[in-house]
């Protein structure tokens, strides 16, 4: 009978030598995951320090062929295998961008010396925390996304044998209800605006495009980059009721600058929504003013930079908190349009409809992060009222009530409600079941016959 061979990444029997005055060597025979048996050995100062330093190589190795790194190898060296797995992804160019820049700002200087093989769930709780106190949640969050990718792409070049993230508890973010401007508060931060607009200043002229642009966010609810991605041509104005095709949308990224990507955030975003009139005829003099104006538009934008390019989201949103803060709606951001649009509609149309508007693939995420709470009670006495106790002489009064419809009808004739009624026969007892007990009322002049 044949002698079996050794497993994968198994070893034989491990002989130790001297090799000289003051080392020792160890050696044994493994079989690497190619199936090939090779012949390792280490050495040390002594017989038992070369077989523990054997035992460690052993444990360590992988086979060359089929791994690109190593658990000897620094992080650093799988950030690098990782940047080429990100590019090669069908992630969007956003994302690719903000994982290589968590990458470059915050992994790579704090563990990228630690060994891939001492990266345990304990060294990258530790890192997370580092990164939550410093850059908060919302960064940790980021990091941990990208580690557990990173050691995902370690664990198929056999590296290490278990994600040391999986054990790691990453802290939510703290989200805040959703606030929404009323139409009275829209209406008066419209005019501070337009007021602070129009304001002499000092040095550069201020914007005079925020107040279209806010009208633009509230009427359509869509994102700052989808408003500013609009091209003419998606506008219909002769439709009835006028529409807007939204499949557009402006990024930023390191190495394109501000662009127009040729699909929205998510493909729910791809969407047509209708014009209210009020927008309408601001849009048909914006047309005009454009056409009139020196300033080019090779693009046909709808919402160009001062210069005719696109306009970056990042640069308004600088612009607005500077204007919110002057007008007194400092807690009011670009977003904050959106809420507003789907809190209206959603109160008027339903939870859905504001889904729709919005671009959400789940109306729960609508309902959580963009429609606020109403302010004070619901009004329900309306509903509720058909729960109220019936009077005493309710059947009663039903009873002639419908002797009164019949003798309309002609069936049977109607009681002379003015006539004089004859006083019941007294009951046998003075408390009988279906009345409460009275006392006779007192003898006037009248009732006496006097």
């Amino acid at each position: 009978m044949s002698r079996q061979p050794l497993p994968l990444g198994a070893w034989g029997s491990i002989h130790t030598k001297r090799s000289s005055a003051k080392t020792w060597l160890a050696e044994t025979r493994y079989r690497d995951m190619d199936g090939k048996v090779r012949r390792v050995e280490a050495r040390g100062p002594s017989a038992a320090a070369a077989r523990r330093e054997l035992q460690q190589k052993l444990a360590n190795r992988k086979t060359p062929r089929f791994g690109l790194v190593t658990s000897a190898d620094k992080i650093d060296r799988l950030i690098e295998i990782f940047l080429v797995d990100l590019e090669a992804s069908d992630r969007a160019d956003r994302t690719k961008d903000k994982y290589a820049y968590m990458v470059k700002k915050h992994i790579s200087p704090r563990i990228g010396s630690v060994r891939i093989g001492e990266a345990t769930s304990g060294l990258v709780d530790h890192f997370i925390r580092s990164v939550v106190e410093e850059s908060g949640p919302s960064t940790a969050r980021t990091c941990g996304a990208v580690l557990s990718w990173m050691f995902k792409v370690a664990l198929r070049h056999d590296a290490v044998v278990v994600n040391p993230v999986l054990g790691v508890s990453i802290p939510r973010l703290r989200t805040k209800k959703p606030q929404a401007l009323d139409a009275e508060q829209y209406q008066d931060l419209r005019r501070k605006l337009i007021a602070w607009e129009r304001s002499s200043t000092l040095g550069r002229p201020r914007s005079q495009e925020l107040h279209e642009i806010a009208d633009g966010l509230v009427a359509l609810g869509v994102r700052p980059g989808e408003l500013f991605s609009l091209l003419w041509e998606d506008l219909d104005v002769e439709a009835d009721p006028p529409t807007i095709f939204i499949h557009t949308t402006v990024i930023r990224t390191t190495v394109g600058g501000v662009r127009i990507q040729d699909h929205p955030k998510t493909r729910h975003g791809i969407r047509q929504l209708t014009v209210p009139d009020f927008l309408v005829r601001q849009l048909r003099k914006r047309r005009v003013r454009q056409a009139r104006s020196a300033i080019p538009n090779p693009l046909n934008l709808i919402y160009p930079s001062s210069t005719g390019t696109v306009m970056d989201a990042n640069n308004v949103g600088k612009i607005w908190r500077v204007a919110s803060d002057a007008i007194g709606y400092d807690w009011v951001t670009l977003k904050t349009f959106r809420k507003t649009n789907a809190t209206m509609i959603a109160r008027t149309m339903g939870a859905e409809a504001a889904a729709y508007q919005a671009g959400h693939s789940k109306v729960s995420m609508t309902q959580a992060h963009y429609i606020e709470e109403r302010r004070g009670a619901l009004d329900t006495r309306s509903v509720v009222d058909a729960f109220k106790p019936q009077s005493k002489s309710g059947p009663k009064h039903e009873q002639v009530q419908t002797v009164e419809g019949q003798a309309q009808q002609g069936d049977v004739p109607a009681p002379d409600l003015t006539a004089p009624v004859s006083p019941p026969e007294a009951d046998k007892s003075p408390l009988s079941e279906d009345h409460e007990p009275h006392e006779d009322p007192p003898k006037t002049a009248e009732t006496s016959g006097k």
